[in-house]
């Protein structure tokens, strides 16, 4: 297991287009400068940003993992930090590492779960509206290679099933008005299992309530962690790059301190994030580690996105060096079997 834009011209400083994917750049104030329209419907150019990082609604927020909010922790605070509003919702119990640092995983689970809940004071926001489903990543990572199996895999995908049924049922009390998840991105399984459950649920929620609740993603990592909290360059979708104010970034930081049991794993991240910056200097942009966080990235998830398709074009670019028991872990064989068996009913 691995160790590990749109929105109204007024308001936008930079709009770029790059292969046919639209970027756009907003300072700590502007994405809030306009009034906030109610989207007409999930399709990412009627989601404004300002609407969707308004102080107002019912937004949910849906992790795999305790520490997967750090990836947009200042914009969380930007909606959720006077405490008022939102649902936030851990898949996982974060047991996964636990063999690799020799620990017990019920042990280091119940570790995992109270850093988030300091994690969420440390964002200002209510850990009343927390929801845990203390689904195991060691069980998850059994059943995706099970999955592969033919004698093992309908009992593998019941559990997938049922899982997903946890979650629709956490989705559905929060009753969102717009959802953030961690991007589709064939970076790590978990993310790109709990991203596809989300979607599930809300498009049933679509045709239910006739609603938009558009899904926003923010872009984790990929390639290891080589990309990291970016979107690939080359990513055809919708890109929105934000920049945090100083209030923000400090309780982004604050996540961080959150999670002294990660504290190893947020230091490669930083690693890459240096080496990045270094590579840059070369081309006369150099960055630092702190202005590289002090920018978020968001995108809304086109609602005609399929879930049965990877987000690379060779199998190999997904997951990297990610396994269970010495087990590959693949899109192929494992995931699209699990989103293929959910979408269908």
């Amino acid at each position: 297991m691995k160790d590990l834009s749109r929105e109204p011209a007024a308001a936008a400083t930079q709009h770029k287009k790059l292969k046919g994917l639209s970027q756009r750049d907003f300072a700590a104030s502007e994405a809030m400068s306009s009034t906030p329209m109610t989207p007409s419907s999930a399709d990412p150019d009627d989601v404004s940003s300002a609407w969707m990082l308004a102080r107002e609604g019912r937004p949910a927020f849906v992790f795999a993992h305790q520490d997967d909010e750090t990836v947009l922790a200042g914009l969380m605070h930007r909606i959720v930090g006077d405490g008022q509003r939102g649902t936030f919702i851990w898949w996982t119990n974060g047991d996964g590492l636990a063999p690799a640092v020799g620990a017990d995983p019920s042990a280091y689970a119940s570790i995992r779960v109270a850093e988030a809940t300091e994690s969420l004071r440390a964002l200002g926001a209510d850990p009343a509206h927390k929801v845990d489903l203390w689904s195991s990543e060691i069980e998850n990572y059994r059943k995706m290679t099970e999955v592969a199996l033919p004698k093992r895999s309908k009992v593998a995908l019941d559990y997938f099933r049922a899982e997903a049924g946890r979650l629709d049922a956490a989705i559905r009390r929060a009753d969102p008005d717009r959802v953030f998840v961690l991007a589709w991105q064939g970076g790590h399984p978990e993310h790109d299992l709990v991203h596809l459950m989300t979607a599930r649920t809300v498009r049933q929620l679509r045709r239910e309530t006739g609603r938009p609740i558009p899904i926003i993603q923010a872009p984790a990592y990929e390639y290891v962690i080589l990309c990291a909290l970016r979107f690939k360059p080359w990513f055809r979708g919708d890109v929105r790059r934000f920049a945090l104010s100083e209030e923000e970034r400090a309780a982004k930081q604050r996540v961080f301190e959150a999670y002294p049991s990660q504290a190893a794993l947020f230091e490669k991240f930083r690693w890459v994030i240096r080496g990045a910056g270094a590579l840059s200097a070369l081309r006369g942009k150099p960055f630092g580690t702190e202005v590289y966080l002090g920018t978020e990235q968001l995108g809304v998830v086109d609602p005609r996105q399929d879930y049965t398709a990877s987000s690379h074009r060779l199998e190999a670019l997904n997951y990297i060096r990610d396994d269970f028991e010495g087990t590959p872990i693949r899109f192929d064989t494992m995931i699209r079997p699990v989103a293929a068996a959910l979408l269908a009913g």
